[in-house]
């Protein structure tokens, strides 16, 4: 009996101990410049946002850098990107702009001084554009799991022979993208279906526990489908690694997440002084009319 009423006091005592509130002084760090924008396949104007980064706490708006010089190659085409007089730090191509998919896409960043040392910066970062075989069709099949209505959007596609193949999936009701987060982005690679054709694969799904994706009799649902590179996969993961946060038991050892923009001037080592990430990647689309089958 003494030695259960020693093991209850010990666990009574560790469980009833005090805390002490322990504050972590995050100093102040000079800022980075952080890019963010995408090239694709489709007639559209493509943008380029640049910002600079902030403390942890730091309470205000994220800080656009404007007066910069943007440019973009496809290594047989020059194009300057002009900044939205609307939207500063904002820089578009034209809308008639269409990136070719097999080229490699690199962006020039020019007459930036993100720290404010009197010396103008410059910039780069380039991606390849995979090119992606066309959505055939898709489908939305209803079923029940979990305790709730579950509306899985099945794709058909022929995934391409002889090298790896990754993809980014975004889905829409009505022309309203429900997976508007990257944390809610489907990502998948081909390793275990490579140069298949893909039949009603499942790809995404809706949860009626969400309001807002319930799919209705009627709805049109998109799907879209996008051939990336596996550093943008991996881009991606890390990202929604962070914005859910890391298992302490089985996450791996806190980094910073990637990034493919590099200070080219004045030089700098292990990618420091950017963050963010340029993309450019091929698109592809299926739609179709859900109907509620009849009971």
């Amino acid at each position: 009996m003494s030695r259960i009423y020693s093991l209850l006091l010990l666990t009574l005592t560790i469980s009833t101990s005090c805390t002490e509130e322990i504050k972590i002084d995050l100093s102040s760090s000079s800022p980075e410049l952080v890019v963010e924008g995408v090239i694709t396949n489709e007639v559209k104007a493509h943008t380029i946002y640049l910002k600079k980064s902030g403390d942890y706490f730091m309470n205000q708006p994220v800080t656009m850098i404007s007066g910069a010089v943007v440019s973009l190659s496809d290594g047989q085409n020059n194009y300057i990107l002009n900044e939205d007089l609307l939207n500063k730090g904002a820089y578009s191509t034209e809308n008639t702009f269409a990136g070719i998919p097999g080229r490699t896409y690199s962006i020039s960043i020019a007459n930036v001084d993100v720290d404010g040392d009197g010396i103008k910066e410059q910039y780069a970062a380039s991606c390849l554009m995979i090119p992606l075989a066309p959505v055939d069709s898709i489908s939305v099949e209803k079923k029940g799991m979990f305790r709730q209505d579950i509306w899985a959007v099945k794709l058909s596609i022929q995934d391409s022979i002889g090298y790896p193949n990754y993809y980014l999936s975004r889905t829409y009701i009505n022309d309203v993208c429900k997976s508007d987060s990257i944390d809610e982005w489907g990502i998948s690679n081909d390793e275990l279906f490579d140069g298949v054709y893909l039949i009603n694969e499942t790809i995404m799904f809706f949860r009626s526990r969400k309001p807002d994706e319930k799919v209705k009799d009627g709805d049109k649902v998109s799907l879209e489908v996008c051939a990336i590179t596996e550093d943008y996969m991996k881009y991606i993961f890390e990202v929604g690694e962070e914005f859910r946060g890391r298992n302490p038991l089985f996450g791996g050892q806190p980094a910073n997440i990637r990034t493919n923009v590099k200070r080219t001037f004045p030089t700098a080592t292990d990618n420091r002084g950017a963050r963010g990430y340029f993309a450019a990647y091929s698109v592809g689309w299926g739609n179709t009319i859900y109907r509620e089958l009849k009971k």
